[in-house]
């Protein structure tokens, strides 16, 4: 039998389970613990006001090593100098190394800053809003709605979706009482949060072309809908979050119509214009997407600085939502040289702490987000760089990992190469901006996660795997029934609501898995260390002081690994999900070698 190639090594993260306070104040102590089993010296380095300072530990009772650390820094970035008889090597964000890395890898603790306390123990319900339900109400050739959609293909519901640019101009009139009819299935599943994409007025399906963002499209129900929603939702358990834009509007937004009828405007003053009125900066050149120039001191006042703002008038009464996600984040602010993005993601931030500090900011990111997210603007970020498509590598077909991101695509990973991106990810944020973070495995913006995934069976495994890491789990309406769409227009399909076409092994995998996330707080808030990793399995502890979760992920059979019961701290683990319990034999806990599998044990504790 192997041993377990991770376990024993030094470790330590910024959870609640090696901190006293993961979330302090300016001026606090926080007690620091980690864990070196075998050192004869641990000692901490950390940074203060540019300069590097180190400080002295003790050991604990349990033989790990203790530290205060002040936290006199915006971020508090710090390492271990671990030394033994074999010599000195660093423990980091991104693991041991036997070399001096750059202060990049160091651990980073936010002072004065966290991420909203409910949002890492939340699963959250991605809704398409024209394609998860409709009453038929609002369509315009049914009801007093203006019936100018003159742009709109308006379809049957079980219709299929076209490809390219015609899909855009499909409609299907689904609307947001139809998601109110709908939310006993979200409540059967478990959810605890709803994300809407945009549900403002604009001409087309997805709505990021919006031409306003003063009302809620009257096709979806109107501003009324959107209230009833959020209410009802929140009788559930159920909050709610909006999708905006502020890197563009859209080409017949009233702002751009006003900025091009006259060039003396104010508002002609939001738009990057290189020659009025004909030629302007727009997302990717696509001119029904003009940028929005964030310069202009009454731009930011109205979208999202202050009480007035678009960004606060949805997060009050009547309509209160629960934060919001910002479409192309890594975008806004940035044309050439000129680069407003990080000031402009804490005005938002700043605007909504006034509101309320358990808002929730979180800005899509297809790539690395790490200077992006110091922590004092977004939240979090959709964690593609450092979930999706390290599972969807690991776990995806060959011919479809290009849908996880542009150019030349994902490549065919392994367990040791997957883990190793998650960590390096994961080292560079705040732990505080992981736990902030959506980890998702497809999105509108991808094909579906079983059309990327290998087989049926790996999918399930990469929905149990997403479900047990940090950061707050996310998926698209439908991914639950097991929809297919081997590309972002086919994953946008109608949600069907004939209960016979649905795959119910799916349905019953993502409330079981979706029952252990809400069960066991480690899942949420716990730290995260692996225990075992290879090329066909990740094995991996979720901790906290009071529950310890050990959670094995994988893809095809793998040798028989034994834990040590001294090192792992244990003598028996207890099945919570998809194994049988495991008592020790001759000091060791054997784990299982099957896979495909998704298995969860607590860890019991010591008597």
């Amino acid at each position: 039998m192997e041993q377990a190639s991770h376990l024993g090594i030094a470790h330590h993260d910024p959870s609640v389970r090696w901190l006293d306070d993961p979330t302090p104040e300016v001026g606090e102590t926080v007690r620091v613990e980690v864990e070196a089993r075998g050192a004869t010296t641990v000692t901490l380095r950390t940074v203060r006001d540019g300069e590097a300072v180190w400080h002295e530990g003790s050991r604990s009772r349990r033989g790990s090593w203790v530290f205060r650390l002040p936290c006199t820094q915006a971020v508090v970035d710090y390492r271990f100098l671990i030394e033994d008889d074999d010599g000195d090597r660093w423990l980091t964000a991104a693991g041991e190394v036997d070399w001096d890395p750059p202060d990049l890898w160091d651990f980073k603790l936010l002072t004065g800053r966290r991420t909203p306390s409910w949002v890492p123990s939340t699963v959250w319900y991605q809704i398409f809003p024209d394609r998860f339900a409709t009453t038929g109400r609002y369509r315009p050739e049914r009801s007093a709605v203006d019936p100018s959609y003159d742009w709109a293909r308006w379809c049957d519901w079980d219709a299929p979706v076209a490809s390219g640019r015609a899909a855009m101009a499909q409609m299907y009139g689904g609307d947001l009482d139809g998601v109110v009819e709908r939310l006993d299935h979200l409540v059967e599943l478990g959810i605890g949060g709803i994300y809407l994409t945009p549900v403002f007025p604009a001409r087309s399906s997805h709505r990021y072309d919006a031409t306003s963002f003063d009302r809620v499209d009257p096709i979806l129900g109107g501003d009324d809908a959107l209230v009833r929603l959020s209410r009802e939702a929140s009788d559930r358990g159920i909050r709610v979050i909006g999708d905006l834009t502020l890197n563009h509007t859209g080409n017949h937004h009233e702002w751009f119509e006003a900025a091009t009828a006259d060039a003396t405007s104010v508002e002609a003053g939001w738009y990057h214009f290189i020659d009025h009125p004909d030629r302007y900066e727009a997302w990717f050149g696509v001119r029904s997407l003009p940028k929005l120039d964030h310069r202009s001191e009454s731009l930011r006042s109205r979208l999202y600085e202050g009480p007035d703002s678009v960004v606060a008038r949805y997060l009050r009464p009547p309509f209160d939502l629960a934060g919001w996600r910002i479409d192309v984040a890594n975008m806004i602010g940035r044309l050439g040289m000129l680069d407003l993005n990080r000031g402009l993601a804490r005005a938002v931030r700043a605007t909504m702490d006034d509101l309320d500090p358990e808002l929730w900011l979180v800005a899509e990111h297809f790539h690395d987000a790490i200077a992006d997210t110091p922590g004092d603007g977004w939240h979090g970020v959709m964690n593609y760089a450092g979930v999706g498509r390290p599972i969807a590598s690991w776990l995806g077909r060959t011919d479809r990992l290009h849908e996880m991101t542009a150019g030349p695509g994902v490549r065919s990973r392994t367990g040791r190469q997957a883990a190793r991106a998650m960590d390096a990810v994961r080292a560079g944020f705040p732990w505080q901006v992981t736990l902030g973070s959506m980890s998702l495995l497809a999105s509108h913006d991808t094909a579906r996660w079983r059309s990327l995934a290998r087989s049926d069976e790996l999918a399930l495994v990469g929905v149990g795997l997403l479900m047990m890491l940090p950061g707050a789990p996310t998926f698209f309406y439908g991914d639950e029934i097991g929809l297919t769409g081997d590309d972002h227009e086919a994953a946008r399909r109608t949600m069907p609501w004939d209960r016979s076409t649905w795959d119910h092994r799916f349905l019953d995998w993502y409330r079981s898995i979706i029952a252990v996330r809400n069960e066991h707080p480690a899942l949420g808030v716990g730290g995260f260390r692996w225990i075992d990793v290879r090329d066909d399995a990740l094995t991996f502890l979720r901790e906290t002081s009071e529950e310890r979760l050990l959670v094995r992920a994988a893809r095809g059979a793998t040798p028989p690994i034994g834990l040590d019961c001294d090192l792992l701290g244990t003598t028996r683990l207890d099945a919570v999900l998809g194994a049988d319990d495991i008592d020790a034999e001759r000091g060791m806990l054997p784990l299982p070698a099957d896979g495909p599998a998704l298995s969860v044990w607590r860890l019991a504790q010591p008597e």
